[in-house]
């Protein structure tokens, strides 16, 4: 059963409604009738189950609360901030969903020297875009959060933004140290000992990668740089990777 967004504020007294998009699924696509389950989830962590009591003449749903689902914590309460490098629009979007899918907890567009995508060329819609995006994969995966999408950043501030707060991790093809489970999990381990709620920011550099200035601002401010092996990935892929390994990691995949 697919589940529907909702704000908290339209729910009061274990009764809820549905509007817009949400709203005109149920009522005129699955032709939902009074009676009728319905799952919805409030985008903040809460997901409830429900029975369809009205269909309004404005397209809005009208229904009953029957019971708040309960909602799995993870194994650790790390969470998970993706600094990724601006793709070209599928790519970028991909990595959205796929991160969603996942769990990151927040995206960060990044923007460097090298980044194909510069601020300039991005519509004014892509905000929306890629709400929409997050949204909707954040239902499939019936996740009971959307993740955030923040407003993109140049490097050099992401990374010292990153830096004072949490464990900021930074992948890099020419890295020729430890292998990804000698150094990671080494890294991993001594951050969350005795932090009760780990912040770990991941950085993924653009098609060109990140450049060697970018990379000594980087270890100047404390981040860690780690490798995803011999093999040269997309930046899409190596940022998808990456998440997975930490989640593994640190027990959430």
């Amino acid at each position: 059963m697919p589940q529907f967004l909702l704000s908290k504020e339209d729910i009061q007294d274990k009764k809820f409604v549905l509007r817009g998009p949400e709203a005109f699924h149920v009522a005129r696509v699955l032709r939902s009738k009074p009676g009728d389950p319905i799952e919805l989830f409030d985008g903040h962590g809460g997901r409830y189950k429900g029975v369809v009591r009205l269909v309004r003449p404005d397209g809005s749903v009208e229904g009953d609360i029957v019971e708040k689902l309960h909602v799995s914590a993870k194994s650790t309460p790390a969470r998970l901030r993706l600094y990724l490098s601006l793709l070209k629009p599928s790519h970028w979007d991909w990595a959205l969903e796929k991160g969603t899918e996942i769990g990151v907890s927040t995206f960060v567009p990044v923007v460097t020297p090298r980044t194909v995508v510069q601020l300039r060329t991005l519509s004014g819609t892509k905000d929306a875009r890629w709400k929409k995006v997050v949204t909707a994969a954040a239902k499939q995966c019936r996740r009971a959060d959307i993740p955030e999408v923040t407003a993109p950043m140049h490097f050099r501030d992401a990374i010292r933004e990153s830096c004072k707060g949490g464990l900021t991790l930074v992948a890099w093809e020419k890295h020729s140290g430890n292998s990804t489970y000698a150094g990671l999990r080494e890294v991993l381990r001594t951050a969350r000992q005795g932090n009760e709620n780990l912040l770990v920011n991941i950085f993924v550099g653009p098609e060109g990668g990140f450049s060697e200035d970018e990379i000594e601002l980087a270890e100047c401010e404390g981040a860690a740089l780690f490798s995803l092996g011999p093999n040269t990935l997309r930046a899409e892929t190596a940022a998808l990777v990456a998440c997975a390994i930490v989640f593994y990691e640190l027990g959430d995949l």
